[in-house]
């Protein structure tokens, strides 16, 4: 593995991590550790409204952290990194099934 070594990787690695940096979105992306899921299936596991998930995917997503394709009426969003879901598997490791 390479190290980070110019200020653009740098800046675009401190953008994923910030978004990741807030409990709702580090528990969204356990949930997406899993499998892909709709807004409505995230939803249902945060227990919060229809906005505040919207809002914290799109952070996510506009980070690079997530994907988001569209199926029929539904929009699946997933982790976009390999090596962001083993960075999640480790963090569940580290931290177990904790909630926050």
């Amino acid at each position: 593995m390479r190290p980070i070594n110019n200020s653009d990787e740098m800046t675009m690695v401190a953008n994923v991590l910030k978004a990741m940096g807030h409990p709702i979105r580090l528990r969204i992306m356990l949930i997406l550790e899993e499998k892909k899921c709709s807004v409505g299936e995230i939803m249902g596991s945060l227990l919060l409204p229809q906005s505040s998930t919207s809002q914290h995917l799109k952070i996510l997503k506009d980070s690079g952290a997530l994907e988001a394709r569209r199926e029929g009426t539904k929009v699946f969003y997933m982790i976009n990194d390999n090596m962001l879901l083993d960075l999640m598997v480790l963090l569940d490791k580290r931290f177990g099934n904790a909630e926050p």
